[in-house]
């Protein structure tokens, strides 16, 4: 499979993380060679976070960061199918990917956390087969528009009827579509294989994750698809610090991050069996060498080969806040920390 390592931000959100600091990050991530800014697509705080966490609409946010920068890619992790209807999420897609020049990636999943529908009175289907397949009919529908003039469709979930999109994304045949999903053993690695570019995982309990890694290199070689096209990304929570002790770097970073759960985490709508003490993310922690040869064995030598991260730098560590305070100053010395001493180990 294709082993170009690919090195992404997933950016964290909350007290302190305003507009400004997003910028300062997207700049500085685009000159240290992150390939791509991914950000959340929740309209209030996921369980177990507080609800009324400040969290911008991300595609309005990735709109302004795009118009930002000149060259690194923004994209959701992930758009939720169920929330926003595919023909208007295609032109919205479409006309970022034309206002940036190509640099638009799509993490798309089924959705969860069933509050944020019964919030705002939209429909949370109880089924996943349901859920499944307003994904499946998402992706048809938004590459219709992308690449006919005048786009037809008639699916249980939606309908085209010379449907028209204009301007086009630059991206052809379409902008890259990540296929989001964290316990799924076959599914939704085949849906990622046979319909879309690639699959993300967000949690980090190995086991888990080898079988779903491993069913979606089966079903991208069973799609025929080209091993030099094959992607694959694992995310990581990274607490960068001087010392080797996990329950001390837990309780810097909960006292740095405030509102970050780590006493477990739990997915209101999946189906899935979630083992206890399994990560909110592949949760590292310890001194750059330690966390780059764990991230070479839990996420590359697994078969991944790109990596999303999210930094908290240690109370102890030296770092450069940029005069932003708290978490936000923390994160962003941490990705500078990533780039310079990490990174480095990692790329082939």
């Amino acid at each position: 499979m294709n082993d170009k390592r690919a090195f992404s931000l997933f950016m964290g959100y909350g007290d302190g993380f305003t507009f400004p600091f997003y910028q300062t990050v997207a700049l500085e991530a685009e000159k240290l060679g992150f390939e791509t800014i991914w950000t959340q697509d929740n309209i209030t705080g996921h369980a177990p976070l507080p609800r009324d966490i400040e969290i911008l609409d991300t595609w309005s946010f990735l709109s302004a960061i795009a118009a930002t920068t000149s060259k690194i890619r923004v994209g959701s992790m992930a758009t939720p199918v169920i929330r926003r209807s595919a023909p208007l999420l295609a032109k919205a897609i479409a006309s970022i990917d034309m206002m940036s020049n190509g640099r638009v990636n799509v993490g798309l999943g089924t959705g969860d956390d069933v509050h944020q529908y019964e919030m705002i009175g939209q429909r949370f289907p109880d089924s996943i087969i349901e859920r499944r397949q307003i994904l499946k009919e998402t992706i048809d529908v938004m590459k219709a528009m992308w690449n006919e003039e005048l786009a037809n469709y008639k699916g249980d979930h939606f309908q085209l009827k010379d449907a028209i999109l204009s301007p086009k994304p630059i991206q052809k045949p379409n902008p890259p579509i990540y296929i989001a999903c964290n316990t799924s053993k076959r599914l939704m690695p085949r849906i990622a294989a046979q319909q879309a570019d690639a699959l993300a995982i967000m949690w980090g309990h190995d086991e888990t994750v080898i079988r779903v890694i491993s069913a979606f290199q089966e079903e991208w070689e069973a799609a025929g698809r080209s091993s030099d096209d094959f992607r694959a990304l694992r995310s990581a929570f990274i607490v960068i610090c001087d010392h080797d002790d996990e329950m001390k770097a837990k309780q810097e970073a909960k006292e740095i991050t405030v509102n970050f759960h780590w006493d477990g985490h739990r997915q209101t709508a999946s189906q899935a069996i979630v083992p206890i003490g399994s990560d909110p993310d592949l949760y590292l922690f310890g001194t750059p060498e330690k966390i780059a040869n764990e991230l070479q064995e839990r996420v590359f030598d697994l078969g991944f080969n790109e990596l999303m991260c999210s930094f908290v730098a240690g109370k102890n560590i030296e770092i450069d806040t940029g005069g932003f305070n708290g978490w936000p100053g923390h994160w962003l010395g941490g990705m500078r920390i990533f780039a310079e001493q990490i990174m480095p180990l990692l790329k082939n």
